[in-house]
This record gives C-alpha cells, structure tokens and sequence, in this order.
C-alpha cells in the first residue's frame, strides 16, 4: 500500500493546542521550503513560490489566532469562519497586535479577501470562474510573508511562544539537536536567512531558549540525584 489512512465513525473536532500543534510542523516547513525555492530556482517556480506565500500567510494567521483564541472547537471554526479569507485573518490579528494593521500586509491580505479563496485557486490552477488575471511582484511580497511568519510565531505570550517555537523546524537545525534529520543543515539556514531581517533575532531566540532548557534538565538531575 502506497498510502494509508484511518479514518473516524464521526467528525472529531480539535481544540487550540492540538490544532495549533498540527498546524505548527506543516507552517514551519512550508516556509523552509519558500526560502529554498527563493535561493535555488526563484524564476521557473515562481507560480509553485506565490503559493505557497498565501499558504504561509494563512497557516501563520490561523496559528497566530489560535494561540490567542484559544477555542475548544478551532479546527471547525477556522475552517467554517473564515476559509481562505486572509484579510478577515488579518482583521482579526490586528486586534490582538497592530502591526497587522500596517499597510504593507493589508496590501498582500485584500485580494485574498474571501472564504472559498477564489485567486488561491486561481495561483493553484491557473484558471478559476471569477478571475480573469492578476499581477504582483514576488520581491515586494517576500519581506511581507516573512514580516507575517515572524510576527505570528514571535509576538505571543512567553509561554505561548515557547510552545509554538520550542520543537519547530527551525529551532531544531538551529541548535543542532539530536532531533534534527536534515542533510544539508547549513544551505538551508543560509537560504533562510538570505535577505531576511528577522533571522538573527530569531537565531538569538532558539538559542537563549535551548540554555533555558539545559538550565531545566541539569536543575532536575540535580534534584533526582538528591533524592
């Protein structure tokens, strides 16, 4: 069997965490894979990178959200309440922090501005009932993806950060823990951080919170050991 899947006898419902910690792995890697595609081929893929710039924006949104939101039933309603809609995301993310109020991502966020994501489709296939076309330029959406990605993943509580950025993809290549399984460990962080002004603070980050979490380990072996 090449795929396998189980399935339920009823529609199960996802709270916030286990919502958020599904989404967290799926955002993390498209945005790797953003920033790779970006450093090796960033003109034949181009309609392969404009994609998956809105899927960035949106799993960033809905993370971001959740994580706020905190709801008991958050893969339903994420779902049925908005969609696609990244600029009802957006609305609702600036009431928790206002730089989802600057202009630059209302720019990226109004086009894509209803439910079923009507030029999501249109980027995906190519053609949908209701678009004719579109124009943009990728240079001046790029700092605008990595303006959300960044803001949703840091700009949360501590303990919600934590939670957030404590295994991610990121954190894991760069700390180098035993968990990470890349193979080209140092090109794919070199992509990532390639025009990227948030990067070193994020590298500062997942560093002090590697030492905060030896500081953990050592304090409770040293308790153990007393004992």
């Amino acid at each position: 069997m090449v795929i396998s899947k189980s399935n339920t006898s009823e529609k199960k419902d996802k709270d916030w965490f286990m919502f958020a910690m599904a989404l967290q792995p799926r955002l993390f890697s498209d945005y790797v894979s953003l920033k790779l595609i970006a450093q090796v081929e960033p003109t034949i893929l181009i309609p392969t990178r404009f994609v998956l710039m809105v899927e960035v924006a949106e799993k960033s949104l809905k993370l971001y959200l959740a994580m706020h939101e905190r709801l008991e039933n958050s893969l339903t309603y994420y779902s049925s309440e908005y969609g696609h809609n990244l600029e009802k995301l957006r609305d609702q993310a600036e009431k928790f922090n206002k730089v989802f109020a600057d202009e630059d991502v209302k720019q990226f966020t109004k086009p894509f501005n209803d439910k079923s994501g009507a030029l999501y489709q249109h980027l995906r296939y190519g053609s949908q009932q209701t678009i004719e076309g579109f124009s943009t330029n990728l240079g001046r959406l790029t700092p605008i993806v990595d303006k959300l990605f960044y803001s949703c993943i840091m700009l949360l509580d501590e303990n919600s950060k934590k939670m957030v950025n404590n295994s991610s993809l990121l954190f894991i290549m760069i700390t180098r823990s035993h968990l990470d399984q890349s193979f080209n460990r140092e090109f794919v962080l070199n992509a990532v951080k390639l025009n990227n002004p948030y990067f070193d603070s994020y590298v500062d980050y997942c560093e002090s919170l590697e030492r905060e979490q030896k500081k953990i380990i050592e304090q409770f072996k040293i308790k153990k050991h007393a004992n």
